[in-house]
């Protein structure tokens, strides 16, 4: 979905964001539910905000688009799982992403970025994965922070359960990247529209 200039939508890309006909949401303008303009050319038009209270309010799945980039961050040892994460991310334009080696690097960063979601090892040196999950999770000006934990051993059902206090989510490896990659956007509250 492309922005319209003046970061305003048409009534047809607005139908196309919420599955009706085009005739549907000027019906919604018509009836003052869906707030518009009308250009010079007799064409409605709606402000980005506009649009969001709307979807928000009749609970439509909100796309990635209009919700803004989504920061990732990777906190992961091994390079090539990292490498693997982050292609899968980085093909959707609505993704920003960073990788960091270990759970103490990605801490000291939380101050200057603030992710969306974050992919986390539970083995890693100098600062484990737990301990990291910990420590957000702990954090009111964190805690938002979505984080879906991942690691090659298999864990018991008493450390899944354990682990589910300090984390939105699991996945064992080796990944399938598309079953992860929807896991993840799921976790995020992503529709089907979003990526």
């Amino acid at each position: 979905m492309k922005k319209i200039e003046n970061n305003s939508y048409t009534t047809f890309k607005i139908s196309k964001i919420c599955g009706v006909y085009p005739t549907t949401v000027i019906n919604w303008i018509n009836q003052k539910k869906l707030k518009a303009h009308v250009t010079p050319g007799g064409h409605h038009r709606v402000l980005k905000e506009d649009l969001l209270a709307f979807l928000k309010e009749y609970d439509f799945p909100v796309p990635a688009e209009l919700c803004g980039r989504k920061k990732v961050f990777i906190v992961d040892d091994d390079e090539i799982f990292s490498s693997l994460i982050k292609r899968i991310f980085s093909k959707k334009d609505i993704f920003q992403v960073f990788v960091f080696k270990d759970g103490y690097q990605a801490l000291m960063s939380l101050g200057k970025e603030n992710p969306d979601l974050m992919v986390v090892d539970l083995v890693m040196p100098v600062m484990d994965g737990p301990t990291l999950c910990r420590k957000i999770k702990e954090d009111k000006n964190l805690s938002r922070i979505k984080i879906v934990a991942v690691s090659g051993e298999r864990l018991s059902e008493d450390k899944k359960k354990e682990l589910s206090k300090i984390t939105d989510g699991f996945f064992e490896k080796p990944v399938e990247p598309s079953a992860f990659f929807e896991y993840c956007k799921n976790i995020l509250g992503l529709g089907r529209e979003a990526v």
